[in-house]
């Protein structure tokens, strides 16, 4: 299996960067691994200009450095049978993937093989969209997976393999609102307790415009502190 690493699609987020850290110390066959957004690294930025992450899927003549960049990253990942994007919230117990629409069935069995059991099927601009073999992993900073020697040993066994396990116990969600800094307000949701994948009071998701059960995700995460976080409803398979 033919796989990249991408670290640092937002700048500021410390784990993919240090996963390509290990893997350009100590190359792996069938691995490769590239910093997705070096400037905003180097600046320890979320990005220089534009969110890289919805800049896909870019255009290669673009003045802006992001959508620019989102149009080589594009080019690099088609040689791929699987692209790890990796990403950090400081909202806790919120560790899970996420896939495109037309994401490959192989990613809800990878997403199972590494103990991240729930898929959240995103619709909007983002690097999954356009690339079905991306799987993006996001990562609380309080979590047990905060471990950039963990998922160097992990993707490097997951290279050698020739089959993946079954996506055994997966629960896919679909993302379906972002709370805004003034639903935050206008509900008092910073008095509600929210927890992430936890499911919200009806009355709260009635009022966001949303159907219930839904669950909440990326609470009051100060990497984007311009939303409050985002809302998901169960894909029943």
């Amino acid at each position: 299996m033919k796989i990249l690493v991408l670290g640092g699609m937002h700048g500021n987020e410390p784990l993919g960067p240090e996963v390509v850290k290990l893997f350009k110390a100590a190359p792996v066959a069938g691995v490769s691994a590239v910093l997705a957004n070096p400037e905003a690294i180097a600046a320890n930025r979320r990005f220089t200009e534009e969110d890289l992450n919805r800049s896909f899927p870019g255009d290669p003549i673009s003045d802006v450095y992001e959508i620019k960049r989102a149009s080589e990253l594009m080019n690099l990942c088609k040689g791929y049978d699987l692209v790890f994007d990796f990403h950090n919230t400081t909202c806790p117990d919120n560790d899970c993937t996420f896939v495109g629409q037309s994401a490959k069935p192989l990613l809800f069995a990878v997403s199972s093989w590494f103990g991240l059991r729930r898929v959240v099927v995103a619709d909007y601009d983002c690097i999954n969209k356009y690339i079905p073999a991306c799987i993006s992993v996001e990562i609380s900073l309080q979590s047990r997976l905060m471990d950039p020697k963990w998922w160097y040993d992990k993707i490097s066994e997951l290279a050698k393999m020739s089959d993946v396990l079954s996506e055994n116990g997966v629960v896919r969600y679909k993302f379906v609102y972002r709370m805004t800094l003034e639903d935050e307000d206008r509900l008092g949701l910073a008095e509600r307790n929210l927890k992430a994948f936890r499911q919200m009071p009806t009355g709260v998701a009635s009022r966001l415009g949303v159907s219930s059960p839904a669950y909440p995700i990326f609470i009051a995460d100060t990497y984007t502190p311009y939303n409050y976080g985002g809302v998901l409803n169960k894909i029943d398979v």
